[in-house]
């Protein structure tokens, strides 16, 4: 891990750039679940798909922000603890 910061706090830092920083992630993910659901695309199923079709439709997001949303959207993310994050989870 270069720069000391996991791709997942990368991701989340970009999230809420995007979406604001006050609930941020959570305005993410449902823009993502109503995106992909416009899409005709399940997200469990098409995770490709889905990560391509989120970059189109926000520019500014970038893949692996994308990716982050997908998973989100999904529902593989479990809520991280606040706190620094332990180096032997990412």
């Amino acid at each position: 891990m270069i720069g000391g910061r996991s791709p997942a706090t990368r991701a989340e830092a970009r999230i809420r750039a995007v979406f604001g920083d006050r609930d941020g992630l959570e305005r993410g993910r449902l823009w993502a679940v109503e995106t992909l659901s416009r899409e005709g695309l399940d997200p469990r199923k098409r995770p490709l798909r889905s990560v391509r079709a989120l970059c189109r439709a926000q520019s500014g997001l970038g893949p692996t922000a994308a990716r982050y949303l997908v998973e989100a959207a999904a529902g593989r993310l479990s809520a991280r603890p606040s706190g620094p994050p332990s180096p032997h989870l990412d």
